[in-house]
């Protein structure tokens, strides 16, 4: 019969070993999503910047159109 001590110390390491992969997958998510913020904030930007450069363009052509 296998010695219980031994049982309950191998499953211990294992469940610590587990939440050391757990806790190590956390942070690595965190890094990503603070990554992806990062780029949906510099996309945002830029696409704003487009939206605002195309609506000024077209506000000037319907001037022109007007005079």
């Amino acid at each position: 019969m296998a010695d219980p001590v031994w049982d309950v110390a191998f499953l211990q390491d294992a469940v610590n070993e587990l939440w050391n992969q757990v806790r190590d997958l956390q942070w690595e998510l965190g890094g990503v999503r603070s990554r992806m913020l990062r780029e949906i904030r510099r996309l945002r930007r830029a696409l704003l910047l487009l939206v605002e450069d195309w609506s000024a363009g077209n506000d000037d052509a319907d001037n022109n159109n007007n005079s």
